[in-house]
């Protein structure tokens, strides 16, 4: 691989890092704002697929001779963004949490699939990315089912 095209891909894959590192942050302040104890042990639970994500993501970077971003990400505000968010948005802090983390896995999988179909990505690395692909449609699909629920409830 040249460097030019490792540089272009590591450059993808950090972005991807980046939004991975936002969404274990988001979904460790919704843990803290969350009132139902389930939603407060799955918010912890998705944290954790998705630092899982970031890392294995930060393994390839390191394998194609790149060098991890010490920066912080463009949303690092997601504690203070979320008390704003609960004190705005609704008299159901849960529901409102819910709504919004769908739409964040949302942003995460078109991501992960906009970098698969980039030419800057290797095959190599398109399989590894396909396999966080398949973690990411479960959180979303779960997160997206939980959201139906309560809105029907």
């Amino acid at each position: 691989m040249s460097k030019d095209i490792q540089k272009e891909e590591n450059k993808e894959l950090s972005k991807l890092v980046d939004i991975n590192k936002d969404a274990c942050e988001f979904y460790e302040s919704a843990s803290e704002k969350a009132e139902n104890p389930h939603l407060k042990t799955t918010f912890s639970n998705l944290e954790r697929l998705h630092n899982s994500v970031m890392v294995n993501l930060q393994t390839q970077i390191r394998a194609n001779g790149g060098e991890l971003d010490a920066d912080e990400t463009f949303m690092g505000g997601a504690r203070q963004f979320f008390g704003e968010l609960v004190a705005k948005v609704s008299n159901d802090v849960d529901e409102a949490l819910v709504t919004h983390l769908e739409e964040a896995e949302d942003r995460c999988l078109h991501s992960i699939k906009d970098a698969m179909e980039s030419d800057d990505i290797t095959s190599a690395t398109k399989t590894v990315l396909r396999d966080e692909m398949q973690t990411l449609q479960k959180s979303h699909d779960y997160m997206k089912s939980l959201k139906e629920h309560m809105k029907a409830a």
